[in-house]
């Protein structure tokens, strides 16, 4: 039967397969044993050694309530804490169900049913403790609590110790068959895979050296015949493509041989008309070349007028970009100063007709607060809300105000720490932020007006503390930076804020924010200009935001 080198590479592949499956079959069986064991060891022990800790909390709490019931004397706290008794008690019910479907083994159900039932027992001590306390019996409730109740409660706890000492030799146990497991998996996977490497080199080595050979013998032949000895022959043994191949070399050597010596006849022939070629095309060559350099000098003429043209151009078009830059500048500064040109004819107009009738309503609150009873809170929730309300109407009129007739800063000199150190006093920080002051060490000058300073650091910490919703960590570092100017950041931990909204927080009436019109940090922007000081800002959404205000130095001079 004739049998060729495809169908022999086929059979040894799916032999070779074949077993790399069963080795495959062997380790998922034995992977999904361990997984099991692993499952049955770390999930049920210890949940079940959880509940009985939480059961003996709750039983604690419990029997805490019950003292707390016999001390209240008050029919009304009484019923809170049997509602509050009620309610551990349901929860520990529901712990001992979960511990019964967890805990393994018929001893430990046994326990866990055990438990179950001096629950029930100690909750019938307990509302027979109760009933006496509702009646006024408290000296008779007392003792059944102190006595049988605190009986319970230990035999409670007794059991729960078991139900916990149980599952940890359970635990151990498990971890022992695991460990027997994981040896077992191990020694029966690395004996399968060694058999079946040595299988697929049996298969390998024999299919190899069936084919090798009689490759070597044709690979011999076909060298030589490259290097120019056509007269080869090729071993043919065999009954696959193989020794057709050799079969067919022989036969094509024999060709070559005869064709090489009619080759060689036409070479002698071909040399001698190439010479004569050869000849004629060098004289054209010659020609062509003088042509060329003089085409060639024409056109490095025309190339350098070319570029000259081209370099005025480029001047031309970076002209028009800068052109383009100023403009776009202009442009945006127009519109800045024509928001605010608007706002200050608006915050003219109401901020007189707004202060009345907030006037009006700040007094009424403060009547209405005195004239109050004390004990009606919910009326004074009411007041507070509305006066807070007062206050935020009248702090976005004074920002109106403010963003339209800031006055040319009153420069002195300052200390740049000493100075936000006082600023940080007007602002009110509440006890969930986290504050970070990173001071320079060492001492840096400038020259502002504190107030105006003061305003834009209250606007940007109410910023950051509106971001944080009033959970999270404020920084506030100062330095000085190598180009002459002091750099103040502040930094926290909020919502952050869109890469493409930077170029667009400092304007007017611009918010993201459900409350607020957007004023605030344009009242910086000022603030900071006025004084020949630049602000930015960085962030990404969800990471926070940093706020950068760059102040010049100021240099003492010496005589």
């Amino acid at each position: 039967m004739k049998i060729g080198i495809r169908q022999k590479l086929l059979s040894g592949f799916i032999l070779i397969i074949f077993m790399f499956t069963v080795c495959c079959i062997i380790g998922l069986s034995i992977l999904q044993k361990v997984v099991n064991t692993i499952e049955r060891t770390r999930i049920s022990p210890m949940v079940v050694i959880k509940a009985s800790l939480d059961i003996k909390i709750l039983i604690i709490s419990i029997q805490g309530n019950m003292y707390k019931i016999i001390l209240s004397g008050n029919t009304t706290e009484i019923d809170r804490h049997v509602t509050d008794i009620q309610r551990k008690e349901n929860q520990a019910i529901r712990l001992l169900t979960i511990i019964q479907k967890q805990v393994l083994g018929n001893e430990g159900k046994l326990l866990a049913l055990n438990t179950r039932i001096l629950l029930y027992q100690y909750r019938n001590v307990r509302n027979k403790s109760i009933a006496l306390a509702k009646s006024g019996n408290f000296n008779q409730a007392e003792f059944i609590t102190n006595s049988e109740g605190t009986d319970k409660v230990k035999s409670l706890q007794f059991k729960l110790n078991q139900i916990g000492d149980y599952s940890s030799r359970k635990e151990k146990l498990l971890t022992e068959d695991l460990r027997k497991v994981s040896y077992h998996a191990k020694s029966t996977v690395i004996h399968t895979v060694l058999f079946c490497i040595v299988i697929s080199l049996i298969i390998t080595f024999s299919l190899s050296s069936s084919i090798t050979r009689r490759l070597r013998s044709i690979s011999t032949a076909t060298t030589r015949m490259a290097k120019g000895d056509f007269h080869q022959f090729a071993e043919v043994k065999g009954h696959d493509e193989l020794t057709l191949v050799a079969s067919n070399f022989n036969i094509m050597a024999k060709v070559l041989a005869e064709m090489n010596k009619d080759l060689e006849g036409k070479v002698v022939f071909r040399t001698t008309e190439l010479k004569e070629t050869n000849d004629e095309l060098n004289r054209i060559k010659n020609e062509l070349e003088e042509k060329v350099g003089e085409r060639t000098k024409d056109l490095e003429e025309k190339i350098s007028e070319l570029n000259r043209s081209q370099l005025a151009m480029l001047y031309m078009i970076e002209d028009m970009n800068d052109t383009s830059r100023k403009l776009k500048d202009t442009q945006d500064e127009l519109i800045r100063k024509e928001r605010l040109a608007i706002l200050g004819e608006f915050s003219g107009n109401i901020s007189h007709e707004l202060r009345n009738p907030l006037g009006v309503i700040d007094s009424s609150i403060y009547y209405l607060q005195m004239r109050l009873n004390e004990k009606d809170e919910k009326i004074r929730q009411h007041l507070d809300r509305i006066n807070n309300s007062v206050k935020s109407a009248t702090t976005i009129i004074e920002n109106l105000l403010n963003l339209t007739r800031m006055n040319k800063p009153d420069l002195l000199h300052y200390t740049l720490t000493e100075l936000l150190v006082d600023c940080l006093k007007s602002c009110k920080i509440p006890e969930t932020i986290k504050l970070m002051e990173n001071y320079s060490e060492s001492e840096i000058l400038v020259k502002v007006e504190k107030e105006q300073i003061r305003m834009a650091v209250n606007n940007l910490v109410r910023n950051a503390l509106s971001a944080m919703n009033g959970i999270g960590t404020l920084t506030i570092m100062t330095r000085e930076t190598g180009d002459g100017e002091a750099e103040i950041s502040f930094t926290d931990t909020g919502t952050g804020i869109d890469p493409e909204h930077y170029t667009k927080v400092f304007l007017p009436l611009f918010s993201t924010k459900a409350k607020g019109i957007g004023l605030g940090l344009s009242i910086t922007k000022m603030i900071v200009e006025n004084h020949n000081g630049k602000i930015s800002v960085e962030g990404k959404p969800e990471m926070g935001a940093k706020f950068i205000i760059r102040l010049p130095v100021f240099r003492r001079t010496t005589a």
